[in-house]
């Protein structure tokens, strides 16, 4: 059997038992796939109208539960008479001649299926430099950390849960949903992967509770540069070696990313970010990116906040 992945050719002896879970594992990296219709159903349909084909698509023209576009092999040709029938209302007719009319309806299409976007404030941690619950201290008035990040995301309209630990016994944080760690031990990368499981088809922005300084310009920022083709976009400090990966848009492509790193022995979401297809945001206003881990830091940032 032979695989082609980019530039990179792989051949195995013997045979592979492939399986429609094989399709999914390769298809997710992808933002369409097509198929050929004569060997496989799909939820959409192209049809292209062949006078040599007339035959062979008439046969399986009970297919043909959602055609989206057709295309005309030469420019003189008409739509079959079968095929009008089971055609929905303005579906878009081009021939074979007019690729970039092609071209440009493909893009349209793609970029207009993006996935829900949901927050994720990480909240679940041990703590142990700071020796307190991050996630309940207080910078700005009266809310705990958790709870101001959530309502922040919230106020950008975006659904939001807050990550905690599996032993967690309240399934509501105020007003916000709780999404427990399914993969206890494994910090952020496993409280990422329980979002996943959560709700697999979602793109998730993902946020740590220690980043007092972050503000919503940052995170409008980083949703207006949200790149759904890419596996991640990530925001990353001018003067940083790697982006930020716990201040980073998860798509769910990454899913199968993570389980992948974790299958190999790494449970770190920045060797997942920087060695990903990851669009990166680099910024100059680095002290809002800026987390909080001791109780020295805490105190400076309080004075920062304060004054």
């Amino acid at each position: 059997s032979v695989f082609q992945f980019g530039e990179k050719r792989c051949i195995s002896e013997g045979k592979n038992a492939w399986t429609s879970f094989d399709d999914q594992f390769v298809s997710i990296d992808f933002d369409a796939v097509l198929v050929n219709g004569n060997h496989y159903p799909a939820t959409q349909q192209i049809v292209i109208i062949d006078p040599q084909k007339e035959d062979s698509l008439y046969r399986r023209k009970d297919q043909l539960t959602n055609v989206q576009l057709v295309i005309l092999k030469n420019h003189d040709l008409d739509i079959f008479d079968f095929i009008k029938d089971l055609l929905p209302d303005n579906v878009p007719v081009f021939t074979g001649l007019e690729n970039e009319e092609i071209f440009n309806w493909f893009s349209e299409k793609i970029s207009s299926v993006i996935p829900e976007l949901n927050a994720l404030i990480l909240a679940g941690g041990e703590s142990k430099r700071m020796g307190m619950d991050k996630s309940r201290l207080i910078y700005h008035g009266e809310k705990p950390m958790e709870i101001y990040l959530a309502d922040f995301c919230k106020s950008l309209d975006i659904p939001v849960y807050i990550s905690k630990a599996y032993d967690c016994e309240t399934d509501h944080i105020g007003a916000h949903p709780v999404i427990f760690d399914k993969m206890p031990g494994m910090g952020p990368f496993g409280a990422i992967i329980s979002a996943f499981l959560e709700k697999p088809d979602a793109a998730w922005l993902v946020l740590a509770c220690d980043l007092p300084f972050i503000e919503k310009d940052l995170i409008t920022k980083l949703i207006k540069h949200r790149n759904p083709s890419s596996v991640a976009t990530a925001i990353k400090g001018e003067s940083k070696p790697f982006p930020e990966p716990l201040i980073t848009i998860y798509e769910p492509k990454a899913k199968m990313r993570f389980f992948k790193f974790l299958s190999q022995g790494y449970n770190c979401p920045r060797k997942v970010v920087i060695n990903s297809d990851t669009t990166v945001i680099e910024i100059k206003e680095e002290n809002q990116i800026e987390n909080i881990n001791t109780r020295e830091e805490k105190t400076i940032a309080l004075n920062k906040i304060k004054n």
